[in-house]
């Protein structure tokens, strides 16, 4: 019997603590929440949200923080400003660090790399998303509105396209 039979089974010698998704939250929510909510009593909600997504994941509470800093960026006129594409960002960071955090229980250890493919198509939306955000905002806010109803109604179209034909599929035998 070897010295370490014990001690488990080796995941490799590069790896992080469960708990430390739940940290990388906090590190994202906090500076999103100080620029993107109201001042006042949202400040306090949004920090309230932040703790209990951090506490327990399971409750989703991540996904209503996420509501409350994309309902925030409605305040803002229709231009683009360095809060709005931080938001858009950030809002995305934190979904992706949200599924994560229900993922890893904090006790558990966790490779970095198995995080690499989630990372790298969190880069490949954002890219185009910040650029289409950039075309759409970018011109006068009056000749910004066309073209984010044009927009908004390709995405409806869309989204109707990719779901109508799996419900006229019916159920899988």
């Amino acid at each position: 019997m070897s010295a370490d039979a014990g001690a488990g089974p080796d995941i490799g010698t590069r790896t992080l603590p469960g708990w430390s998704l739940r940290a990388l939250f906090a590190v994202i929510a906090f500076p999103l929440l100080l620029v993107g909510v109201p001042e006042g009593p949202w400040t306090a909600i949004a920090s309230l949200l932040v703790g209990v997504a951090v506490w327990r994941p399971r409750w989703l509470t991540a996904w209503v923080l996420m509501g409350v800093l994309v309902l925030s960026s409605l305040v803002e006129p229709g231009t683009l400003t360095p809060r709005l594409i931080a938001l858009i960002a950030g809002v995305h960071a934190l979904h992706l660090v949200g599924a994560w955090m229900l993922a890893v229980p904090p006790a558990a250890r966790l490779q970095p790399a198995v995080l690499l493919p989630s990372l790298r198509r969190f880069v490949a939306v954002q890219v185009p998303v910040q650029v289409a955000a950039a075309v759409i905002l970018l011109p006068s806010s009056r000749a910004s509105i066309p073209a984010l109803a044009i927009v908004s109604g390709l995405a409806v179209a869309a989204l109707v396209g990719m779901l109508v034909p799996p419900l006229l599929r019916g159920p899988r035998r």
